[in-house]
C-alpha cells in the first residue's frame, strides 16, 4: 500500500489526499515535481525529502520530475520524466510541464516562498517539504 500523507495543518490536506485517490481510482495523470535544495535530501542545504521517495512516486505511475538544480538529482536517479532547472526559469520550466503532460492535477514541492509564488502562477499546488510525509506499509 502506497499513502501520501499531509499534515492537518497543510492548507492542502483534503485535496492532496483527493489527488491520490484519483490517481489510483480514476488513472489521472498527476505530476509531482520536486525541488532540489531545501528540498531533497542530496540539495544544499540538505531537504526533508528523501531519493527513494521520489522513486517510489515514479515507481506508482506520477509522473515525476525536478525543477531546480537537477544535476545533483541525475546521479542519483536518472529515469524521471523531466529535469528542469530552477531559478530564474522556474515559473516558465513549470509552465511547459503543465503544457507537456496535461494532467488532471500538479504538485509542486519545494521550501521557499518564492516556488509557492511560481507553482501558483502556473496551475500548480504548492507544499512544503515538512507538509509533504509519505507512509507505506508492505
Amino acid at each position: 500500500m502506497f499513502t501520501l500523507h499531509v499534515y492537518p495543518r497543510s492548507p492542502l490536506y483534503s485535496s492532496l489526499t483527493t489527488v491520490v485517490l484519483y490517481k489510483f481510482l480514476m488513472n489521472v495523470d498527476v505530476v509531482i515535481a520536486f525541488d532540489v535544495d531545501g528540498t531533497l535530501e542530496c540539495g544544499n542545504p540538505p531537504g526533508l525529502i528523501k531519493i527513494e521517495t521520489v522513486k517510489r512516486f515514479k515507481e506508482k505511475g506520477f509522473i515525476v520530475g525536478i525543477v531546480g538544480a537537477y544535476k545533483k538529482v541525475q546521479r542519483h536517479i536518472n529515469n524521471l520524466d523531466f529535469y528542469l532547472g530552477g531559478d530564474p526559469h522556474k515559473p516558465e520550466n513549470l509552465r511547459k510541464v503543465r503544457e507537456t503532460y496535461k494532467p488532471a492535477f500538479c504538485i509542486y514541492v519545494a521550501d521557499l516562498p518564492s516556488d509557492r509564488v511560481a507553482a501558483l502562477e502556473n496551475g500548480f499546488s504548492y507544499i512544503k517539504p515538512e507538509d509533504f510525509v509519505v507512509m507505506e506499509d508492505y
